[in-house]
């Protein structure tokens, strides 16, 4: 599904070629979905010399993955998890394998906390009536998201994955094979992985909720190094808080700060646009927010606001699971904002799954799935 035109433009560009083509009628495996997971299963899975057809609705990263803020983070948002534990690696591992540059710095995130003036240690920035300050850090780090997606995209197609743009799938027949009917014909595949996150309910039927909103997140114009070195960001490092009101953010290669906090929700996020009150109220809210943080911020101007999609469980452990009913379909869904380095991560496991009938994490699956 095509993202709405005023979700805003982030500052990051997916630049890769693909030539339009009609999807094959036939093939071993149909993904659809063209953001981290699709483009990695993609990628993974024409490495073993799988035929695969990429079904992607728009362009390739126009979803959750173009629009992220590019902060890397370890296992999952529920922490690492059975054969997960190791994300970090397999991004590090296809960027310099395939020479990716996409900006990719492992060397940790922050975990803020709010403190009172009397336990200010470790401060950064006024936030409230309370000081924004480093508790710990984690495993993680920052990527551009959209030369990550371009890299990606271009491994795939190199490995010899075919890649469709504008071939929104409108519905799956389980089967044996299954058959996808798109707007302009079908394909058939031996089996699906479906990797749509926020969108996975337009298509697919789950056995339990997953919610979606729109994140918000805004970008400033470039900060020199000697002030970003006053705000303590002077190593570039990312951060996110634990505990409330969130707030995340990093800096980019040219200096400029990213940060977010806020979720817009509705029916179907696909539907929620930043023009609405509510996303325009929470933006101007968190300008408020972030311009009375520090007298440096408070000078920089904001050049970029927009919003991407984002989905979760009620447990927040995402979903990789067979679909019940349906064993040759596979769905990912509900990362939580932990999808970049997992997403490429869950790319190995379908294709593991798929390729040496290595059974799927248990964590992931869905009630009534068939047993592996």
């Amino acid at each position: 599904m095509p993202a709405p035109p005023d979700w805003g433009t982030p500052p990051w560009r997916v630049d890769v070629d693909i030539a339009p083509s009609a999807p094959p009628a036939r093939c071993d495996v149909a993904v659809v979905g063209g953001g981290f997971t699709g483009l990695s299963a993609a990628y993974h899975l024409a490495q073993r010399g799988v035929g695969v057809a990429l079904l992607e609705a728009s362009r390739l990263g126009s979803g959750a993955s173009g629009r992220t803020g590019g902060i890397v983070l370890e296992g999952t948002a529920v922490g690492p998890m059975e054969r997960v534990e190791h994300c970090l690696d397999a991004l590090a591992d296809i960027v310099a394998r395939e020479r990716i540059a996409c900006e990719l710095r492992l060397g940790g995130c922050w975990e803020l906390t709010h403190r009172r003036e009397s336990d200010s240690r470790g401060r950064l920035w006024r936030d409230g009536d309370a000081w924004l300050c480093v508790s710990d850090t984690v495993p993680g780090g920052t990527v551009d998201p959209g030369a990550l997606v371009s890299g990606l995209g271009r491994a795939a197609r190199d490995a010899g994955a075919s890649l469709h743009e504008d071939a929104r799938v409108l519905a799956i027949e389980p089967g044996r094979p299954a058959r996808l009917r798109l707007a302009h014909g079908t394909v058939e595949a031996a089996h699906v992985v479906v990797a749509l996150n926020g969108y996975t309910a337009a298509l697919l039927t789950l056995p339990i909720r997953l919610g979606a909103a729109l994140t918000l997140a805004l970008g400033t114009d470039p900060i020199a190094e000697a002030a970003l070195a006053e705000l303590g960001l002077g190593d570039a490092t990312p951060f996110y808080t634990i505990d409330l009101p969130y707030l995340w953010g990093r800096t980019t290669a040219d200096g400029r700060l990213v940060l977010g906090a806020g979720l817009v929700h509705g029916a179907d996020v696909s539907c929620v646009t930043l023009h609405d009150a509510d996303a325009g109220a929470t933006l101007d809210r968190l300008e408020g927010r972030v311009a009375r943080m520090h007298p440096i911020l408070a000078r920089t101007r904001i050049v970029a606001r927009w919003g991407g999609p984002i989905a979760f469980t009620p447990q927040r452990t995402p979903v990789l699971s067979r679909l019940p009913g349906a064993s040759s379909v596979m769905v990912y869904a509900g990362c939580a904002g932990h999808g970049v380095a997992l997403g490429v991560r869950v790319g190995q496991l379908v294709t593991e799954a798929i390729v040496d009938g290595v059974p799927l994490p248990s964590w992931g699956a869905l009630p009534g799935a068939p047993q592996e």
